[in-house]
């Protein structure tokens, strides 16, 4: 995707010049920093000074060819913060707005009845969607959106108006939309979670200028960067495989990629079931000799791949088995030796996790 444009703002000028080819892209940044403004100037709902926008090889807006393609000439789904439901529609109604009358939607093959399930709003249909629930009216909102066949899917904070227990339930079926449907997706936040859950490319913007970009684990590894979003708390997030559960002791045991294992609070799955579980950066203790008669359930042995400082504050990243990201102030590095390459212990509390 290209993406070129210059737009006035009250307090300063939007002004992105990016390319990317990735399934899920986050737009990411703190509130005011110009994200709803360049998704509503690919839909085709924001006017533009200059520049160029174009999708899979379609151009949709040329100021210097003047092209500008009318919204609904541009295949590209929507879903703002609030859904922007029909008032006076059911929930059938309003997913099959965008389906064609077979049930199908165009030559993608997505079925109404695929699309209700993998969103789990079957026992919504008949509902009026003045009845539903903050995160019901998301996941109806993302099923018009699916079944009106985009070329692009474009999602402005989808959570944001969410509390904590509602956005880890909605998380999951925004990935399974993202695996499920292979539409690609320009996801809006100004959450980090979210971005390490869902997407595989990040370009973060702050007053209208992109100041980074690439894969987010990279990009967010960098002490620099997180310390610009001071009111963020980074946190890691891995995919781990069930492996055992233990009601009694209030703990299950998964297997991480690499092979190795974590103690994370009780969950009730299935074997060979993946999810998503994270921990904050803040929650992990670093040690330099094994640490003994502690009641932390999960102790990782490792080594500093890199260290990187910025007012007081250190950025680790710590290989053991997995990538873990740690934040400890200056001092500790000091007062540690911490080095490159100096061996580490990574103790983890088993309630510091939680399950996406």
């Amino acid at each position: 995707m290209l993406l070129r444009c210059q737009i006035p703002l009250a307090n300063f000028e939007l002004n992105i010049d990016v390319t990317f080819d990735t399934r899920v892209t986050a737009i990411f940044g703190p509130s005011g920093s110009g994200k709803t403004t360049l998704l509503d100037a690919i839909a085709g709902l924001r006017k533009i000074a200059a520049g160029e926008i174009e999708i899979d090889g379609k151009t949709l807006f040329s100021s210097a060819r003047r092209i500008n393609l009318r919204p609904q000439q541009r295949g590209i789904g929507y879903v703002p913060q609030e859904g922007a439901l029909f008032p006076h529609l059911s929930v059938r109604k309003t997913i099959l707005f965008g389906a064609t009358r077979d049930g199908h939607a165009g030559n993608k093959g997505l079925t109404v009845d695929h699309v209700v399930d993998i969103l789990e709003i079957g026992d919504l249909l008949n509902r009026p969607v003045t009845k539903l629930s903050g995160g019901e009216a998301q996941r109806v909102a993302l099923a018009r959106a699916i079944l009106s066949q985009p070329g692009l899917l474009l999602l402005d904070e989808p959570l944001a108006a969410l509390d904590i227990g509602l956005k880890e339930r909605i998380l999951p079926y925004l990935g399974r939309v993202r695996d499920e449907f292979k539409i690609p997706m320009i996801y809006v936040t100004h959450n980090l979670t979210e971005v390490l859950t869902l997407a595989d490319w990040v370009l973060m913007i702050q007053h209208g200028k992109l100041v980074a970009q690439g894969v987010p684990k990279e990009t967010f590894r960098s002490a620099n960067t997180i310390l610009q979003l001071p009111n963020e708390e980074f946190e890691n997030v891995f995919t781990v495989s069930f492996a055992e559960s233990n009601r009694e002791a209030g703990t299950t045991r998964v297997r991480l990629a690499s092979g190795g294992e974590l103690l994370i609070p009780y969950v009730q799955r299935q074997a060979d079931v993946s999810f998503q579980i994270r921990v904050s950066a803040d929650d992990i203790l670093v040690a330099t000799e094994r640490p003994m008669g502690i009641s932390a359930g999960n102790v990782l042995s490792g080594a500093v791949h890199r260290i990187e400082s910025l007012d007081g504050e250190a950025m680790l990243t710590v290989l053991a088995g997995e990538e873990f990201l740690v934040r400890l102030t200056a001092s500790a590095v000091m007062r540690l030796s911490l080095m490159e390459n100096t061996p580490v212990y990574l103790i983890i509390k088993t309630r510091s996790f939680r399950v996406l």
